[in-house]
């Protein structure tokens, strides 16, 4: 799990829009609606994106009770499987199947109809004998400053649990800057505005400098 190994890198969000007081139960219908679903070896769909279990990436049965941790944080978790056969070795397998149909039917080369149900054919063996990627994107939402540390900075997965978020709890969600964590850490306008006007220090010690080091001809 990433937030229980130690030092990771996170992307802060903050969210917005109305809440109501006891809001476990809805939500762990909204999460039981939208949890993750396997992806069918013989089907075509290529990924797959749901909620699963903080700590049971193959459940998605939320429970009330321990929906809301110690400090009002909710612990969520999104689990992307994708099921994707790389081209190369789907091209060499193609490949191999078409010269043993050929060999088999006794001619030189197959018709374009023949090398597409290969094709098919192919690529629908090989989705039965792969196993599908998977990928767990872990968020700590603090109910009470509406922040969420989401354990991932990629953009593209990022962006797929921004999107499954907002639908799941109907809330909006904000990336943070720096002195966007200042204000949800409670500073007030005024104290930002004043940690806007500071001018940055030199620290850097030069052996040159007064009082910094040695001093040419002094011992």
């Amino acid at each position: 799990m990433a937030l229980q190994s130690g030092s990771i890198s996170y992307m802060r969000l903050v969210a917005v829009g109305e809440m109501s007081d006891a809001p476990e139960e809805a939500w762990c219908a909204a999460l039981a609606e939208r949890g993750f679903m396997e992806i069918d070896p013989t089907g075509e769909l290529q990924e797959s994106c749901g909620w699963v279990r903080f700590d049971d990436a193959f459940e998605s049965n939320y429970m009330p009770h321990e929906l809301i941790g110690p400090g009002g944080v909710v612990l969520l978790r999104m689990r992307v499987d994708t099921l994707k056969i790389p081209a190369a070795t789907l091209k060499a397998h193609i490949a191999r199947a078409v010269r043993e149909r050929s060999k088999a039917l006794g001619v030189d080369k197959l018709t374009r109809t023949e090398k597409d149900a290969v094709r098919d054919e192919m690529r629908k063996q090989l989705r039965r004998r792969s196993l599908p990627r998977m990928q767990l994107i872990e968020c700590a939402w603090n109910l009470g400053t509406g922040e969420l540390r989401l354990a991932t900075t990629g953009r593209r997965l990022a962006g797929l649990f921004v999107d499954l978020f907002e639908k799941t709890f109907a809330l909006q969600l904000r990336v943070v800057g720096p002195q966007g964590v200042l204000w949800l850490r409670g500073l007030s306008a005024e104290e930002l505005d004043a940690l806007g006007a500071l001018q940055p220090e030199k620290f850097h010690l030069s052996s040159g400098g007064p009082g910094l080091g040695p001093q040419p001809g002094k011992v």
